[in-house]
């Protein structure tokens, strides 16, 4: 990158970041002076007011494996109509498609009615012409001429050839420069040392972060929030549910929580905490149904921020959770291109519902439902799912570790 181009960014940043400044919820008072308690609070980032609750669109609703245009109509519209105007997308989400939904559906809106954020996928990458040829791409299945947030996706071990030998972050400074990106972002999902390296190399404007109170802990994310905020660089916090994860707690954790924090739901409890960590500026809930838009729009209109002791339940709940020996997977689907076909989110979701409630029965059930092909007794351990993993899993070995539960609960239940 030359030198400056370098200032100018850096200029920005700082400037940026300076407003951003204490990051918390804007008066809720206002809002309701205004007539408008329908409508989710916000967030300041630099000069922008960004709703404190945003719309992921890696797990839209399907209908035989295809996007419900219709139920993701109706989703988008009770989003807009309720202040939720930040959309974020993905060359890669739903093997590409939902770009092309997301285009088609704000086309029914002002381009100046919401954000619409993407991202740069460095896997596809070979060569630094496609960083632009695939920008122009996603410009026209999103139907629109410029984009709010843009992101180079998924900086890691595994990409950070392409993103550093292709020069990708000085050719998306250029179409910064030419007004078709407003803000210049990463999203990130491995550990502390990369991290601190490429926060601290280039400008970012934010960064797109896994956040969740069992992932805190769990996987040391506390020191991925770390870094971004002694490097001054606003989080942007996704998978605050754990892909769902922390809807489902049963036995102690659901009782705890129960008990001691009556007045929410666990979806409302996990959203709360992530939006409690003082540098996001906002929570990006990839909602699957217009239920959970529903619910989730209701937490941020009548917003309570998180409190100390409240904290103290969440690490109790962690606790809990991180005792049951579950997959650190959060169902992202990145691996479902399997050349085996083995269906590995499903597997893995099953066996940490398993773990979670202890229902062999249930798990047996689900896992019987797969067809022979889509089993973990399929995989040969050619490790393309590990290359496709953003949470760097080792999954052949967990295959097999889901595949030994298996045979002890049949025994077991052969025994009986």
């Amino acid at each position: 990158m030359k030198r400056r181009e370098f200032i100018v960014n850096s200029l920005l940043t700082v400037a940026g970041t300076a407003v951003l400044g204490a990051c918390g919820a804007n008066d809720t008072n206002k809002q309701k002076k205004s007539g408008q308690t329908n409508r989710v609070v916000t967030r300041k980032f630099q000069h922008l007011d960004i709703p404190l609750l945003s719309f992921g669109c890696m797990r839209l609703p399907t209908i035989n494996g295809q996007i419900d245009m219709e139920h993701f109509e109706k989703m988008a519209d009770y989003a807009m109509r309720h202040g939720v105007n930040y959309f974020d997308t993905a060359f890669m989400y739903h093997g590409g498609e939902s770009e092309n939904a997301l285009g088609r559906v704000l086309s029914s809106y002002k381009r100046d009615s919401f954000f619409l954020a993407t991202k740069n996928p460095l896997r596809a990458l070979t060569s630094k012409a496609d960083v632009r040829r695939i920008f122009e791409e996603q410009l026209r299945k999103c139907r629109v001429d410029y984009f709010d947030f843009y992101l180079a996706h998924n900086i890691s071990v595994l990409t950070i050839y392409n993103f550093r030998s292709f020069g990708v972050y000085e050719e998306l400074v250029k179409l910064k420069q030419e007004g078709l990106i407003k803000h210049l972002g990463f999203s990130y999902h491995g550990g502390a040392e990369l991290l601190e390296e490429v926060a601290n190399e280039y400008p970012w404007e934010f960064c797109q972060i896994q956040l969740n109170y069992l992932d805190w802990t769990a996987m040391n994310v506390r020191k991925n929030y770390r870094i971004l905020t002694k490097a001054k660089i606003p989080v942007l916090p996704m998978t605050p549910l754990r892909g769902g994860a922390l809807t489902r707690l049963t036995g102690s954790a659901a009782a705890v929580l129960a008990n001691e924090a009556p007045n929410d739901t666990q979806a409302s409890f996990g959203l709360r905490w992530v939006a409690g960590r003082e540098n996001n500026f906002t929570v990006l809930s990839g909602m699957s149904s217009l239920q959970q838009m529903e619910e989730n729009v209701e937490t941020f209109v009548n917003f309570r921020p998180f409190t100390k002791q409240e904290d103290e339940i969440a690490e109790r709940i962690s606790v809990i959770l991180q005792k049951k020996g579950e997959i650190n997977c959060t169902t992202c689907n990145y691996c479902v291109d399997c050349p085996r076909g083995i269906a590995i989110p499903f597997i893995f979701d099953a066996y940490n519902e398993y773990r979670a409630t202890g229902d062999a029965e249930a798990f047996l059930k689900r896992y019987d439902s797969l067809r022979a092909r889509q089993k973990a007794d399929r995989c040969i351990k050619c490790n393309f799912c590990n290359e496709q993993c953003p949470q760097l899993l080792n999954i052949p070995p967990l295959l097999e570790k889901v595949e030994e539960t298996l045979k002890n609960l049949r025994a077991q239940q052969a025994v009986k």
